[in-house]
């Protein structure tokens, strides 16, 4: 069922998010890979990578997100169509059932981000001596996703979807977050299955705004989750 009362339409800052998400798993990539290439195993590697890759990756983010937005001040916007809310009304019967088939989607990976955080927590309790700090970002990360992906479940249910695109790649920083925790062995067949949930849910709200803002061709940005989600599970598991 979808609802017709209107949340608010949040502002322009939870654009940055994005941009942010991507600089982070963009440097991660980088950086890993290049240290891997240096000899480094992929223990060594993956935290060294997050630190590193995503400090820079903040760095040239905010400075692109600053440029963006100067150029849709002067009316030169970098990205056209970008979706913040639907008329149930306006839209066909094929998208309405994708919008119903959404919100109940982001639900269900919600319930898997809590209990992967839920099992990682019990897990880092239980050790002894040092803590590791991979593991408590891991934990903090997993708890922060299910409270975000159910606020925007809730949303898409009222067809606001002006933080949707975020989400989408907050879902692709879980799938990298995962395959650090799969690396370092923190519940690993769970950091599996939520890595494959992540990949899903990314690929399901690339096809939704995709088809929302009359997209052609191919969902380009669903193709890209599938293939970060692909690499996140690879990369750890074949070092």
């Amino acid at each position: 069922m979808i609802t017709t009362r209107m949340a608010p339409v949040r502002g322009h800052w939870i654009h940055l998010i994005p941009w942010l998400v991507t600089g982070i798993v963009v440097g991660w990539f980088i950086v890993y890979n290049a240290l891997r290439l240096g000899g480094d195993g992929p223990n060594q590697a993956v935290v060294p990578a997050v630190i590193i890759g995503g400090i820079a990756g903040i760095i040239i983010a905010t400075l692109g997100f600053v440029w963006a937005r100067r150029r849709e001040v002067a009316g030169r916007p970098v990205v056209r169509g970008r979706i913040r809310s639907a008329d149930a009304s306006q839209l066909s019967t094929r998208d309405r059932e994708l919008v119903r088939l959404l919100w109940p989607m982001l639900l269900g990976v919600a319930v898997i981000s809590a209990a992967v955080g839920a099992a990682v927590a019990l897990h880092w309790l239980g050790l002894g001596g040092a803590i590791p700090k991979s593991e408590l970002l891991v934990t903090v990360w997993d708890a922060v996703l299910a409270v975000w992906l159910l606020d925007e479940a809730l949303r898409a249910r009222q067809l606001v979807f002006d933080g949707i695109e975020a989400l989408y790649f907050g879902c692709l920083l879980t799938a990298v977050l995962a395959s650090i925790g799969i690396a370092r062995n923190f519940v690993a067949g769970g950091q599996v299955v939520l890595i494959v949930a992540a990949g899903i849910a990314a690929a399901g709200i690339g096809v939704m705004t995709w088809r929302l803002s009359g997209g052609r061709l191919i969902p380009v940005s669903a193709i890209i989750a599938v293939v970060v989600a692909g690499l996140s599970l690879v990369i750890p598991l074949a070092s």
